[in-house]
């Protein structure tokens, strides 16, 4: 798939195969509520805006499946799709039961990759009208 079409999934989106790309993001949509008040326990203070951008990025994600927005590159949606299911991954590198540091790995991940894919996410923002100023 050429990078500037954005108007067709990617055909790792459009196989049948279990392991493909659809069925992540089927996953991390029908977590959407568990990600969100995972998201939300987390220390607002500290984390605000890497907790707001984790909301946007699970937006972003159902609005590229239901094709409203498609302006972005299948590597930003397949880094945000991984940043997510290891957040929603009970055994990650720290026990998320460990008050203070559980989130800490998580936070470094999203930060990581937030960070790489940040130009997409902003003019996702934009896009969708809100305060860039909340999430960067």
């Amino acid at each position: 798939m050429d990078n500037k079409d954005h108007t067709n999934l990617p055909p790792e989106f459009e196989t049948g195969n279990k392991t493909n790309g659809q069925d992540k993001v089927d996953l991390i949509l029908s977590q959407h509520e568990r990600i969100n008040e995972k998201a939300s326990g987390e220390d607002v203070g500290r984390f605000k805006k890497l907790v707001n951008q984790v909301k946007l990025a699970l937006q972003l994600i159902k609005d590229y499946k239901s094709k409203e927005y498609t302006e972005i590159p299948w590597r930003s949606i397949g880094l945000i799709a991984a940043a997510i299911l290891y957040f929603l991954n009970p055994f990650d590198l720290v026990p998320d039961i460990l008050p203070l540091f559980g989130f800490a790995d998580d936070a470094v991940l999203f930060a990581a990759i937030f960070k790489s894919v940040r130009d997409d996410l902003e003019k996702y923002a934009v896009w969708k009208g809100v305060n860039i100023n909340e999430y960067f």
